[in-house]
Formats: C-alpha cells, structure tokens, sequence
C-alpha cells in the first residue's frame, strides 16, 4: 500500500467531529432481573413515551427529565413487568386502559417470585391518575411468564391475559381475567374467565381448608398426588355451579392413613378444562 492510500485511508478512518453518543441517564441499580423500555407507553399522559425499569421488586417510570415520577413496589415479587397496552388509534402511543368502567385508566403490574422450591405469581391494578392501589389479587401457583391487556371478548372493555406455568410440575396455561363488579367503578374483582378455578394454596397443613372457585359450573374433580404420581386422595367429586367453595383436607389418604410431610400435586377439573399445581404438606 502507497504512503498516499494510507493516509487516505486513514482520514476516512476518523469520525467527523461531533458524532459520537454519550449516555444521558443510567437507572439506579435494579439487579440482575433488570428490564426495562418505553414501547410507546405514554403513562402520565405527557403526550409522549415514558421509560420504565424493572428490577429488585419495583417498577420504576421516568418522566421526560430522567426524574422517577412512579415507583410501584411488588410486595416481595423479584421480577416484576409492566403490562403494556396496545395502540388504539394508531397515534404511535399507548395509554392506559379503562378495566373497570370508571372512564380512567388502569396500568396492571405482574410479578412472580421463587421460595424455596415452590413459584407463585401475583398482579396489581392501579388508577393511572391518582396512582392509587384498586386490586391486588391473590397468589397464583407458578410463575406469571407475561401480562399483556386487550378487548379479547369484544365487550368493549379490555381484560388482562395472563401467561402462567411451572416447569417442574409440567403444566401452563394462557389465562383471561375480567373485571366483575358491583355496577360501574364500584368495588369489585378480577376474575379468571377462562380458567376453572383461582389459586389453591402452595403450602398447607393437615386440618387446612383448600379453597377454590369455579369460574363455570358442571362436573368438578379435584384430586392430589404424590410425588411419583400415584392418586393418594379424590377431595371432589361432584356436578357444581360456578362459585367459590373450600373443601377440609386432613392429610389423609383415601384408607385414613397420615400422609407424611413433603411435596403434593393437585389436579382440578371442571368444565372441561384442567388446571394442576402443587401443595407443600407441612407437620
């Protein structure tokens, strides 16, 4: 190579002078589950997209000046996620959705969290004007994989879609929840529209009532299993309306023998779907 391509070369090497990218803003530590964007998500109502984080049990939003303007706690939940509406009308941003029919928006937290060798999931419901807590619901077996909102039954009013599994047990499930309440904005709950029942407890002791809800009615089977798969006890057998019920289980098996402490899995059935999880006996 020529003294003359060398030099040319090298000239196109440099970059023009005030192209470079500097940081602006760096989060504060949100440990190794940290996530975080905008997708469009236009929280406050700015007009434009807020960034977010996630990380260490808590939500972090940003305002346009780098300024935490939200921070939701997670109650003890490692990985919490921000479920992120889609764009409506085609604006290129998202905004809160209206869940309850209060004519406000709502923004919905999901989150899971591991203790020991068991997984539960939990959500939160908020009112994006007043920041003020509306539901939080109970724990949900496994962990919560994504929260994502839309108008799936074109009712007119969005529901939550909730991802749900346990690798370990070998279940998962896509799961809609749906506000119910006492008339418009009035006190209510979200509940499961296509699941059979809400969360049965991940650790109980012998003498425990188990509780679950049926979310339609028909024939309902609700059986535990040990930890090589063998039935050990049948809790329900029967034709069932839609409702909440609770069943006492005394650690027995079917005989009357005591069963000894350690890892259960239940099956429920009803309506022609199955949800299945598992139950820590403790003594």
């Amino acid at each position: 190579m020529s003294l003359r391509m060398l030099v040319l070369f090298l000239v196109l090497a440099v970059p023009a002078a005030g192209q470079s990218y500097v940081r602006e803003f760096q989060s504060p530590n949100l440990g190794t589950s940290a996530w975080g964007g905008s997708h469009g998500y236009d929280v406050d109502g700015s007009g434009h997209p807020n960034l977010w984080g996630r990380g260490a049990g808590r939500v972090i939003i940003y305002n346009a000046d780098y300024q935490p303007w939200w921070t939701i706690n997670c109650a003890g939940h490692d990985y919490p996620m921000l479920a992120i509406p889609r764009d409506v009308d085609g604006d290129g941003l998202v905004r809160p959705v209206d869940l309850n029919g209060d004519g406000t928006g709502e923004v919905v937290v999901g989150a899971y969290r591991v203790d020991g060798g068991s997984f539960s999931g939990r959500f939160w419901v908020y009112d994006a004007v007043t920041r003020q807590l509306q539901y939080e619901s109970p724990d949900l077996p496994g962990f919560i994989g994504s929260v994502q909102l839309d108008d799936v039954d074109g009712d007119g009013r969005h529901e939550m879609i909730i991802t749900r599994y346990d690798h370990t047990a070998g279940w998962g499930y896509v799961e809609v929840y749906g506000y119910e309440g006492s008339g418009v904005a009035g006190p209510g709950e979200y509940r499961r529209r296509t699941g059979t029942a809400q969360a049965l407890p991940t650790v109980t002791r012998a003498g425990t009532e188990v509780g679950y809800e049926l979310v339609a009615g028909g024939f309902t089977r609700l059986r535990l299993f040990d930890a090589a798969g063998r039935e050990v006890r049948q809790l329900v057998r029967a034709e069932l309306p839609p409702g909440r019920y609770a069943v006492r289980w005394d650690g027995r098996d079917e005989t009357g023998r005591e069963l000894p402490a350690g890892s259960y899995s239940y099956r429920l059935e009803a309506s022609g779907q199955v949800e299945a999880g598992r139950l820590i006996l403790a003594r």
